[in-house]
């Protein structure tokens, strides 16, 4: 395989993370005339514990693949010696296993571990977006493959796999559920609805192709579970396509302190919000009483969801705007791959952790963009030192001054890019210690920017569980109690408390 389709290939698995919610995949393929399935790719494991490099089609888990010809769960994995060598001595490993065929032919196998929530995989839900991915994978395929004649046109196959790529985007981060602000935003805009009029509750449900979104609701009283579940109901009424056991409610209530709601609801006023990008947005209104909205009411509605809808548009800008960051910092990542070959795949890593804890912490959308933005160029610097000196695994004084300058040296890499945020000052600052002891200025607690925090707590992390030439791989629980051991002297202990819930619960 030449390095173009490898590249792309380690794109889409990516999207397995995204996706599924996947934290370990490889892929294997047949090369035409050869008998063994080869490692293409894969994310998510030790360095010094990969998965095989090869596997023969009478491995035990490739007969298993071949009689089920079709994606299959193994949500009690330990059971399966099969997969004793993907497990890594995990005591409870979770798997989807995708066999990957092009017009019958059995040609890769997709394996995936570890769902990141606390949910086993589902083959009613995840079946479908792997198999998505599966196909993207052959279509990367077809595209690279050396065409017949080196002279002659690309094959209509090789055509058609070109048009389906044109759109994609090679880093794609998860969206998060909601920002505080689009909450924020939306309860202000209900409660002024239900000021003005007499309404139950007002519900919204955002559309996102990449997330599980919930259903915000707000209301005067609080909504008891059987109108929850009515909402829910209502919810699914107006879009079929939702699925009710992922669908999950954010209630916010004028008056908590009193009785709940009692139902059902008998009026509600549907509407679908117009925006350019969306137009998939759900607003519903909603009474106890059987009493129509008037002409009036439905014209100041309308008005209010055109000012919601205006307040999506303006955030899925945004998301376009960071998708396309994100599609040149890959370039600039994987040019330097010869320099600094870790670089890309631990500066995606270290983005999605950061970003992911960056919301679990209700950093606000600014805030969560800067972070994801410094967290994946925050080793440009490295780029600019000797490639000698970051192959030792002894350094010298004078080398390790070296190294340590490297977030300054960000400031001059990036020098010429204008960042809506301050990305310079949070990637200089992103080897800071709790205690002042860090570097490069020795800045101390809350004066070291929060983004900083959470990207050295982050990177600290990776560097423990992935090893490097001078500290050998640590198992997660192991890693995670030396990040206790640090809480308050080189971390921030609000992060690492909401880090290791984060992390402990994606090992569920």
């Amino acid at each position: 395989m030449n390095d173009q389709l490898i590249h792309r290939l380690s794109q889409l698995l990516y999207r397995c993370l995204e996706d599924i919610g996947s934290t370990k995949a490889a892929l294997y393929l047949a090369p035409p005339g050869a008998g063994d399935f080869q490692l293409a790719c894969h994310y998510g494991w030790p360095r010094a514990t990969p998965p095989p490099q090869r596997l023969s089609p009478m491995d035990p888990l490739m007969l298993l693949a071949h009689r089920e010809r079709r994606c299959f769960v193994l949500n009690d994995g330990a059971n399966y010696p099969e997969l004793q060598a993907f497990s890594q001595g995990k005591q409870d490993p979770r798997y989807f296993i995708a066999p990957i065929y092009d017009h019958g032919e059995w040609i890769g196998l997709l394996l995936q571990r570890d769902h990141n929530g606390s949910e086993p995989y589902s083959l009613e839900r995840q079946e479908a977006p792997t198999q998505l991915i599966c196909q993207e994978l052959v279509q990367a395929i077809k595209y690279f493959a050396p065409p017949p004649d080196p002279d002659g046109p690309f094959s209509e196959a090789q055509e058609q796999a070109a048009v389906a790529m044109q759109a994609s985007t090679p880093i794609r981060l998860p969206a998060p559920p909601t920002f505080p602000e689009q909450r924020s935003f939306f309860w202000e805009a209900a409660h002024l609805l239900c000021q003005v009029m007499p309404a139950a509750a007002v519900v919204m449900w955002i559309f996102d192709p990449l997330a599980s979104r919930p259903l915000l609701a707000y209301s005067g009283m609080p909504l008891s579970p059987q109108l929850e579940q009515q909402v829910i109901a209502l919810a699914q009424a107006q879009r079929p396509d939702l699925y009710a056991p992922d669908l999950q409610i954010l209630t916010k209530a004028e008056y908590y302190e009193r009785p709940p709601l009692s139902g059902p609801f008998r009026t509600v006023l549907p509407i679908m919000l117009e925006e350019q990008f969306g137009k998939a947005d759900l607003l519903m209104v909603l009474r106890v009483e059987d009493s129509p909205f008037l002409a009036h009411e439905q014209e100041f509605i309308r008005g209010l969801a055109r000012m919601l809808g205006l307040f999506l548009e303006e955030g899925r800008l945004h998301e376009r705007y960071h998708q396309s960051f994100l599609s040149v910092s890959h370039r600039i990542l994987a040019s330097a791959g010869t320099k600094v070959p870790y670089i890309l795949d631990q500066s995606v890593n270290t983005a999605e952790l950061s970003r992911s804890l960056a919301r679990r912490l209700d950093l606000s959308s600014q805030e969560v963009e800067a972070v994801t933005i410094s967290a994946i160029l925050h080793d440009v610097g490295t780029l600019l030192l000797d490639r000698k000196i970051l192959e030792k695994t002894t350094l010298s004084s004078e080398e390790r001054s070296q190294v340590q300058a490297h977030p300054i040296l960000a400031s001059t890499y990036l020098k010429d890019f204008h960042f809506p945020f301050d990305i310079l000052r949070i990637i200089r600052h992103h080897h800071e210690q709790w205690d002042g002891k860090g570097y490069p200025d020795g800045i101390a607690g809350e004066a070291i920017p929060i983004e900083s925090r959470i990207i050295h707590l982050v990177e600290s992390f990776q560097v423990m569980v992935t090893g490097t030439s001078y500290h050998p791989a640590k198992p997660v629980p192991a890693a995670l109690g030396e990040l206790r051991q640090l809480s308050g002297i080189h971390f921030d202990p609000r992060i690492v408390e909401q880090f290791i819930e984060m992390v402990e619960s994606r090992q569920r």
